[in-house]
């Protein structure tokens, strides 16, 4: 994933309820004690105005049924370093 991303953060597990909220986002991804929403940015400016207007609907629209939620930037390094299984070795 590179940064053309935007990712909504949202205090809850129930990740159908945030599919069903937030059915315009690209990936829905049930992260221990949280849900991510990852939306594509776009290609060029009015995409990207698009997107950053959709993010900021999305997010009242959980506040309104009574889901906290946020997106910070740093959201997006989570998904970078996602951690791959340690292989045991056989001794």
């Amino acid at each position: 994933m590179d940064p053309n991303y935007i990712i909504i953060r949202c205090q809850t597990t129930d990740k159908f309820f945030v599919m069903d909220l937030l059915c315009d986002a690209n990936e829905y991804k049930l992260i221990r004690d949280h849900v991510d929403a990852v939306y594509y940015n776009g290609d060029d400016d009015l995409e990207k105005e698009y997107t950053r207007q959709m993010v900021k609907s999305d997010l009242e629209l959980l506040y309104q049924n009574g889901i906290r939620a946020d997106s910070k930037p740093e959201y997006i390094d989570d998904w970078y370093f996602v951690p791959l299984p340690i292989k045991q070795q056989r001794l």
